[in-house]
């Protein structure tokens, strides 16, 4: 199978080129990245690593895509996410840089006592909408074992309903750009049956500012707590509002606050979209571990875990 073909490489490797144009300028304002944009893959900003170093979010979506392989299992994820926590396993240098309170929290074994407060489960899930596709077809919400299971995915970390709320919806999202259906719709539509199902709930009504998105909204989230909602929201108001891979990460990254989040959020679903050729080579090509990810998506490809389009 050629690259081009690989859907999941595609959403992986874009994802992951995102989060490494975001760790440079990682926690910057949307004044001081107006001043001096990213325009194209950099190194040594907040970190003074070499260009293509990503974050946990790569970190943490590659250990979930390893486990995941062998089928889903808690204690297999939390296994991976602890090889990636002590050992460097998944991390682009000699372990990982930051990592949310959750997550920490979860690695030692304790209840997060604020699971809502990040979005440790949210960047975890990209692998988890490849691998609901495969076992469970392209709506969420018509297959409650497929629901329960990204919570309990979900819940590893952050059992909190805005974490789950978030992952359904980029979840859904994920699931209805496999099945083909444009970008526009599919998160139109990811975010509208996601809020159908969680009803009148507090932290659904939260998320109903997903429906009314624009650019001072989207400054305003960035800006903001990186909480589930407010992430998704700057990933989500890229997209629409760009078409292309390399527009929608690079206006995520240059809204400031937790570039590395968003922009790995935006590249998931962008790559996935637009297709690997519309990733810029050069980007692939200073990528940290881009042969490991690559690999790694070969090896989830033969599984039968994920889908194969050879």
């Amino acid at each position: 199978m050629a690259i081009t073909d690989s859907r999941l490489t595609h959403g992986i490797i874009g994802a992951a080129i995102g989060d490494a144009l975001g760790l440079p300028v990682l926690g910057a304002t949307a004044a001081e990245l107006t001043a001096h944009p990213v325009t194209s893959m950099q190194g040594y900003g907040r970190y003074q690593l070499p260009a293509g170093v990503y974050s946990d979010a790569t970190g943490l979506t590659q250990a979930s895509l390893a486990a995941l392989i062998a089928g889903f299992s808690g204690d297999g994820l939390m296994a991976a996410y602890h090889q990636w926590a002590s050992r460097a396993a998944f991390a682009p240098v000699n372990g990982p840089l930051t990592t949310w309170p959750s997550i920490t929290a979860a690695l030692a074994g304790r209840t997060p006592t604020a699971p809502d407060a990040d979005p440790g489960g949210l960047i975890r899930s990209l692998p988890m909408g490849y691998y609901l596709y495969q076992h469970a077809g392209p709506d969420l919400f018509a297959a409650p074992d497929a629901l329960a299971q990204l919570n309990a995915f979900i819940d590893l970390t952050n059992p909190g309903p805005a974490n789950r709320i978030a992952a359904a919806i980029y979840v859904q999202i994920t699931l209805a750009l496999l099945a083909d259906v444009p970008l526009e719709p599919a998160i139109r539509q990811g975010v509208a049956a996601t809020l159908a199902h969680y009803g009148e709930t507090p932290a659904a009504l939260d998320f109903r500012t997903l429906t009314l998105l624009d650019e001072p909204t989207a400054a305003t989230m960035a800006a903001a707590v990186p909480t589930p909602r407010n992430v998704l929201g700057v990933a989500l108001y890229s997209l629409l509002r760009t078409d292309d891979y390399e527009p929608a990460v690079l206006k995520a990254v240059n809204f400031g606050g937790q570039t590395t989040t968003t922009a790995a959020l935006t590249g998931g679903l962008a790559g996935l979209h637009y297709g690997y050729a519309r990733l810029p080579h050069k980007w692939c090509l200073l990528l940290t571990k881009y042969g490991e990810i690559a690999a790694r998506v070969r090896t989830a490809e033969q599984s039968g875990n994920f889908p194969r389009y050879d």
